[in-house]
């Protein structure tokens, strides 16, 4: 895999690989509550998440597409259908720098930091990362990616050998729909800007391994949270268990997590707002805004918005359905 393969693989999982996801929150909802059937639907995700990353890679290097309003017009066939989904992805982009911005005050004021103060220390982290627009993005995603994913894989590979407990739930097909559907929206918005670092080859090659390193870190995380579903944040509970003192090795892994879906958020929604002129401006707009609604707190939004949203992006994922069909019956003919 070329290095720009390896970027745009670990951006899209950046994208994913949030608070929700990271803090184990996300997939016990929806899919460890399902008990075994819950593996259905993180093998259905799995599939899903690499369809979605190599279609949307696909729309950008084959298109003019710079944006996620870009990759809408050539997913979406109407014009209407493409403005409400405009205005769904705004409201879900939003909704993520603050969902973000209140984990981000939760992990610090574990450390001391008081909440308030602590989302705003984060969002004014992520605007010194967010300083050189899209180049800043990419590489904060290649170095803090490989390190979550390698901490959410040992930790959760010590639970499962020798496990607490277990509990569950019903209908992980559905479940698993509309989990890639709300997470595709955020990864729409990162990978359509990276047309500079796509080729036919490498784009398969990014999607295909950025799915698979979700549908794993969903199964690992699966199989770790059976008897930790009651605790606001199971993973880092599990990090308590297993290191004791040494949790905030997990902790900071965990804030990493926050950090790429925020950066993701962010710059996707700044980029937008701004159409190419002061972007900077609009990093600023936009993590005000965050900050303002992370004052609700982190699982009442989780609880919340995740499900909206993912109910209002299922138009996306109906929009890369017509896109591939329809390239299929273009070369058939």
């Amino acid at each position: 895999m070329s290095r720009n393969s390896f970027a745009v693989a670990m951006t899209y999982c950046g994208a994913v690989i949030g608070a929700g996801f990271a803090t184990g929150r996300e997939v016990v909802d929806f899919f460890t509550a399902f008990g075994p059937g819950g593996l259905i639907g993180v093998a259905l995700a799995a599939v899903m998440f690499s369809w979605v990353g190599v279609v949307i890679l696909d729309v950008t290097h084959s298109h003019p597409v710079y944006s996620y309003i870009d990759l809408l017009h050539v997913v979406l066939p109407w014009k209407w259908v493409v403005g409400l989904a405009d205005l769904m992805f705004m409201a879900t982009l939003w909704t993520g720098v603050g969902v973000m911005a209140a984990a981000g005050g939760t992990v610090l004021k574990g450390w001391g930091i008081p909440f308030m103060p602590g989302c705003a220390v984060f969002l004014a982290f992520c605007l010194l990362l967010l300083r050189t627009g899209g180049t800043g993005f990419v590489k904060a995603n290649c170095v803090l990616v490989p390190a979550l994913a390698a901490a959410i894989v040992i930790l959760c590979l010590l639970e499962i050998s020798v496990p607490t407990a277990n509990q569950y739930l019903d209908h992980p097909l559905s479940s698993a729909l509309l989990y890639v559907s709300f997470n595709i929206a955020i990864a729409g918005v990162a990978l359509s800007t990276l047309k500079d670092r796509l080729d036919e080859q490498g784009l398969i090659w990014s999607g295909i391994s950025g799915g698979l390193l979700i549908g794993l870190l969903l199964l690992v995380i699966y199989r770790a949270t059976g008897g930790v579903m009651n605790y606001e944040i199971p993973l880092l509970r599990l990090a308590e268990i297993w290191f004791g003192k040494w949790q905030w090795i997990y902790a900071f892994a965990l804030l990493a997590a926050v950090l790429t879906t925020a950066l993701a958020n962010l710059h996707g929604f700044a980029s937008r707002a701004a159409g190419g002129k002061k972007y900077w401006p609009s990093l600023i707009g936009t993590a005000s805004g965050g900050f303002v609604l992370a004052q609700r707190g982190f699982a009442s939004l989780v609880a919340i918005l995740y499900p909206l949203m993912g109910l209002c992006n299922i138009v996306l994922l109906a929009g890369l359905c017509y896109y591939s069909l329809s390239k299929i019956f273009r070369k058939r003919n």
